[in-house]
């Protein structure tokens, strides 16, 4: 359809008539409200009846005024929704006819109070273009959420992946590799030492005296090697197309590797297929008393560990029972005792370092000689394999992805160390 211009020019004067009838109010509201100001002056606070219905004839004009303008505005919207919509090609900061008017700083500055300004003619140029924009009745807005048509996004790098433990035990024993599945050792079961002086026997001592006969037994010990590992299945087209997935597998399976590892050493309970860990082999705390504190505990240990004639290198505790029992132990005067919280220092109680690892659960503790206690024997460090070979996965294009480790720990000297709980209340 097209426009039609007959229309267009007459809501354009008529638009313009109204304004000029508006403008023309405000101008006589603004000198009949200077006259009616002298009046007040001059009357001692009154004004004459005749100046008063001057006033209120006005305001009723410009109401009406006000109404015509308002049906101009329903007939202009009306008109444009039955022209069809060109091209436009004008500024963008252009404005529809009623847009122009109430936007205008003509049109603000005479609301409120009558007789406050005079309001000028507002120009609102080609009417053509504004009838045009009463067209667009759907506003362009932003989407939410992903695949937005006209925002981008933005893809960071990599895979966030969480958290990871850190580890200690291995750190903690030696290590050496090994070309076996089962490593033996002896260890002597008992020793009874009767070594005196010759001839104690005898006031003096005699010469050629017999000396007393000690006697010692032996007893041999097996720890095998254990196979740690896990897999994961994924398909041959997403290794091809995500290459950071190669990476990232191999990282984290690994990490769930050495993981289980820390935790075969420290907690494993020697069934089949597993390593009979430090905690399970270890002397029992035989020191506590009811209502000990766990300072009181951890020397304890300390002391244990020396009555079996070794020298303790350490504790492993968990994390909560080292912050919250020793760190935050504070004296009378609310000093911590254990730990200044303006510097980082080397975990250390009773002189001896600390591991804290969650490995440890919480409320038990192991001190211990761990450079002489025990040893890992290396059979075949950790590797990642790919196959196809695995139930029907090379006719659905997978492919399992394994990684494996096989060790073995000996404890060579059991009494090296000591497990117990932390604290003994009553």
């Amino acid at each position: 359809m097209e426009i039609n211009e007959k229309e267009l020019k007459v809501l354009e004067q008529a638009v313009k008539d109204a304004v000029a009838r508006m403008s023309d109010s405000v101008k006589r509201t603004q000198d009949t409200a200077d006259k009616a100001l002298d009046e007040v002056q001059k009357l001692d606070g009154r004004i004459e009846a005749k100046t008063s219905d001057k006033l209120k004839e006005i305001l009723t004009e410009g109401k009406k005024t006000s109404d015509e303008l308002v049906t101009l505005r329903t007939q202009i919207i009306e008109l444009a929704q039955k022209i069809a919509v060109r091209p436009q090609n004008g500024p963008e900061s252009e404005q529809m006819i009623w847009d122009l008017v109430l936007g205008s700083d003509q049109w603000k500055s005479i609301q409120g109070r009558a007789g406050v300004s005079r309001m000028d003619d507002v120009m609102i140029g080609n009417p053509h273009r504004h009838l045009a924009k009463l067209q667009g009745k759907t506003q362009i807005i932003n989407a939410t959420g992903q695949n937005q048509p006209l925002v981008a996004d933005v893809r960071v790098p990599g895979i966030i992946a969480p958290g990871e433990r850190r580890f200690y035990m291995r750190d903690l024993i030696p290590a050496t590799p090994t070309d076996t599945n089962l490593i033996q050792f002896t260890t002597e079961a008992t020793f009874t030492n009767n070594a005196r002086p010759q001839g104690d026997a005898s006031p003096g001592g005699i010469e050629g005296e017999e000396f007393a006969e000690s006697a010692m037994t032996f007893s041999l010990s097996n720890a095998a090697v254990v196979t740690i590992g896990h897999w994961i299945p994924a398909s041959r087209q997403v290794l091809s197309d995500a290459k950071l997935l190669q990476g990232h597998l191999n990282h984290r399976l690994l990490f769930g590797l050495k993981l289980e590892e820390e935790t075969e050493i420290l907690t494993g309970d020697g069934t089949a297929g597993k390593l009979n860990g430090l905690n399970n082999q270890a002397a029992a705390y035989n020191r506590g008393v009811t209502n000990d504190t766990m300072l009181q505990t951890l020397l304890k240990g300390i002391l244990q560990v020396s009555l079996s004639d070794y020298e303790p290198t350490g504790f492993v505790l968990n994390p909560i029972d080292w912050i919250e029992s020793v760190l935050l132990t504070r004296d009378s005067q609310n000093r911590y005792i254990f730990a200044d919280p303006h510097n980082m220092e080397q975990p250390r109680v009773w002189g001896l370092p600390v591991v804290a690892t969650r490995t440890m659960t919480s409320g038990r503790f192991l001190c211990g000689a761990f450079s002489m206690c025990a040893q890992i024997c290396d059979r075949e460090d950790a590797t990642v394999r790919i196959s196809e070979n695995v139930d029907d996965h090379f006719i659905r294009n997978m492919v399992a992805i394994l990684v494996e480790e096989r060790m073995a720990l000996t404890v060579y000297r059991t009494t090296a160390l000591v497990y117990g709980n932390t604290s003994h209340a009553g």
